[in-house]
């Protein structure tokens, strides 16, 4: 109890030094909860969107999405469109459509200014489908109706001042479509940033795919009461179970488009950490630097402590307990700021053309719990070595006018734990670029 007394008495004693020290776990906390925060908010959008956007079944060339290069020619890989007719007679198949979409395409406006996102998310060009229903409605004018037509999500239209009747050139291998703005439709969840035309269903198979009779996925509908697995086996009994085709349920098509997602998005939390790495190293520096000051300020009275009875063991308890308390003070703080700087992340991505809505804030409980383990363990572990220094303090040295701890070596000990951090931190600057140029 006396230890603990000592070591409150002593923490708001020197809240000054304390203060900074604080302000140091407080940021590093910051950054990693911070990321976390926001790259599962990512995540939680992402999820969110793949898993309403997919049909409950999707029938697609086998060859689609094994590799992540585009082929060669530009042309999307397709599939017959005759087989939309024959997967519909399946059992249990409320509906059966054809889309047919590209990735490999450039919207630009009547003054070629490109219509993407700056983000680096895609732009899309697709047939507009009754599977689009899901996560879009149309709440301005009509669907394209023909090959002078397109429609546009409200997000592009809103960002490029878009409107009715503006026409837009969508640049393709396979062809070169001008139309005018039909309709405009807006996501009911969140568009990441993606930006999507849609043309009629002639004119995206010829343009987009760059023949009539082909398209890239079947999206299938279930019946009332037919589950995704039985649909699934269904329709591949009505394809002779031709291995020249990938069938996925709804929940297995949103996991693999969630994969290809989870290593962007892994490269992204990855960099940002190594940003909360360097957070850390400075904040090491800061803490021993602070404690290392504090001890050599108390000499005496740990010398008094001393010969008083206080044993080493209770001495070096007394400063580690300090170290506790400065942990928890900034980790607590910190987790609340990292969540407040989420949040400011999202606002700024949204700024910029990817769009996160706050009603997806997804706070996992490791993450407050990551950030209070790592800011207390860090601060003790910092402590540490001062904490040793003032055990080491004899207690003759209340009798002296400055005492000084009996470890000659703290000198060279402090430079090295200098050219350490000196080092570390110029290779965790060094991997973060290399995260950075993996993005590109």
């Amino acid at each position: 109890m006396t230890v603990w007394k000592t070591s409150l008495r002593n923490f708001f004693a020197h809240k000054g030094r304390m203060a900074l020290s604080a302000v140091a776990v407080l940021l590093s906390v910051a950054f990693v909860c911070g990321t976390l925060v926001f790259t599962d908010t990512m995540n939680t959008t992402f999820d969110k969107l793949f898993t309403i956007s997919s049909p409950d079944v999707t029938v697609s060339p086998k060859s689609a999405g094994e590799s992540d290069e585009q082929p060669i020619d530009g042309k999307p890989a397709s599939l017959p469109a005759s087989l939309v007719q024959q997967v519909g007679k399946a059992e249990g198949v409320k509906r059966a459509e054809g889309s047919a979409f590209s990735m490999a395409v450039t919207v630009v406006d009547s003054e070629n200014k490109n219509m993407g996102s700056e983000t680096g998310a895609p732009t899309i060009a697709s047939n507009w489908t009754q599977n689009d229903l899901r996560s879009m409605e149309i709440t301005s004018g009509h669907a394209p109706r023909g090959p002078t037509e397109v429609m546009v999500d409200a997000d592009t239209a809103k960002k490029h001042k878009l409107k009715i009747g503006d026409e837009l050139r969508t640049i393709a291998v396979t062809g070169d479509i001008r139309a005018k703005i039909s309709g405009i439709a807006s996501f009911t969840v969140t568009n990441p940033g993606a930006a999507i035309v849609y043309l009629d269903t002639a004119t995206a198979q010829k343009h987009l795919l760059g023949a009539p009779d082909v398209f890239t996925q079947i999206l299938v509908t279930a019946e009332s009461g037919v589950s995704d697995a039985q649909l699934k086996k269904n329709v591949a009994a009505a394809l002779d179970g031709s291995a020249a085709y990938k069938l996925q349920t709804q929940q297995e098509a949103a996991d693999a488009n969630k994969d290809d997602m989870g290593a962007f998005l892994d490269v992204m939390k990855y960099a940002m950490l190594g940003f909360a790495g360097i957070a850390f190293l400075v904040g090491i520096f800061l803490i021993v630097n602070t404690f290392s000051m504090l001890v050599a300020q108390r000499t005496r009275e740990i010398g008094l402590m001393r010969a008083i009875g206080s044993s080493r063991k209770q001495v070096n308890r007394s400063v580690l307990l300090e170290a506790v308390l400065l942990g928890i003070v900034g980790s607590v703080l910190g987790v609340a700021a990292g969540i407040g700087l989420a949040v400011g992340l999202m606002k700024l991505m949204s700024a910029v053309g990817m769009e996160l809505s706050t009603r997806d804030l997804t706070i996992a409980w490791t993450t407050p719990v990551t950030g209070l383990v790592l800011g207390v363990v860090v601060t003790v572990l910092a402590a540490y070595i001062p904490a040793r220094r003032a055990g080491k303090v004899s207690p003759m040295a209340a009798l002296r006018d400055a005492g000084t701890p009996a470890d000659g070596s703290s000198g060279w000990v402090r430079a090295g734990i200098g050219l350490f951090l000196t080092a570390a931190g110029g290779a965790a600057l060094w991997a973060t670029a290399q995260a950075d140029k993996a993005t590109e």
